[in-house]
């Protein structure tokens, strides 16, 4: 196994694992709030980890300033629109459009960095995708529910999420360090979550149980190592390898549910799983 498919199998993980205590979290408070709390333990964690890999050099290179215009639009702007996507249509519409995440991701990796993309790769990207779709989507969910403005948000988020990993890939040439790149994304992204908030609902989240709290920082915490995953697997490969690998993480989320005896083994579930590992294969052949 190569360094960056190891890296990508690492973020996909973490991302996945990240939605298990954030689902327990909602039960304690919005998703808005929750949001913040989860991206402050993030920034928590890097600030904390920080004596062991920041760099004062790294605060007055280009980089800098391009992981800084990075946060805001992810996380801050993602997180606006897959709350909205949720709130309009629901978790099942919302993560099964997210799984359309590494054609943008492909699209602007080739338009703007020029990689090139093989017809393996691009068969093992849709197969990939379709697995994940199959793992998240409910049948008898309504095409007119999704048409609605909720498509929008949904579209929107994916859109970035796939077009960070180009950004992503770009900036760390001009930053080569994983963890300081995720430290300024989430720290502006943070703020302007925060402002967001504070502009919606007039106050702060102050009272959430402390239930709530640890389970979105728990959420955070593995956030923060996924971002740190994603971002060394970028510097390592190529988008149009790595992208694909990371959009797996719904398989970690169901994996950690079924282990939790949230979800349990069906046909289903199954079939999905078979068809993500084959694609995944397909991309690193």
């Amino acid at each position: 196994m190569s360094a960056s498919l190891g890296f990508a199998l690492a973020a996909a993980f973490f991302f996945g694992l990240s939605a298990i205590p954030a689902k327990r979290g909602l039960s304690h408070a919005d998703p808005q709030a929750g949001a913040l709390i989860s991206i402050a333990a993030v920034v928590a964690t890097f600030g904390l980890t920080s004596p062991w890999w920041m760099q004062s050099s790294d605060w007055f290179v280009p980089g800098f300033w391009w992981f800084v215009a990075t946060g805001l639009v992810n996380p801050m702007l993602s997180v606006y629109f897959t709350l909205e996507s949720m709130n309009r249509a629901g978790v099942t519409v919302a993560s099964t459009l997210a799984a359309t995440s590494p054609l943008f991701a492909a699209f602007t990796a080739i338009l703007f960095l020029g990689e090139t993309i093989t017809t393996l790769i691009m068969v093992g990207t849709l197969i990939t995708m379709a697995g994940v779709m199959s793992l998240t989507w409910t049948p008898g969910t309504g095409v007119t529910r999704v048409m609605r403005i909720a498509l929008i948000f949904a579209t929107a988020a994916s859109i970035i999420r796939g077009l960070v990993n180009t950004t992503g890939k770009i900036g760390l040439e001009l930053l080569p360090n994983a963890m300081m790149a995720g430290f300024l994304s989430y720290t502006v992204g943070g703020l302007g979550v925060l402002l967001i908030y504070r502009i919606r609902h007039g106050r702060l989240p102050l009272h959430i149980p402390r239930t709530g709290v640890g389970a979105f920082a728990l959420s955070g915490m593995c956030i923060a190592v996924a971002i740190s995953c994603m971002y060394a697997a970028l510097l390592r490969d190529a988008v149009t390898l790595v992208s694909p690998v990371i959009a797996t993480y719904p398989v970690f989320t169901l994996f950690a549910a079924l282990a939790l005896r949230e979800e349990r083994i069906t046909l289903q579930i199954g079939a999905g799983v078979a068809v993500v590992v084959g694609g995944v294969v397909l991309i690193n052949l």
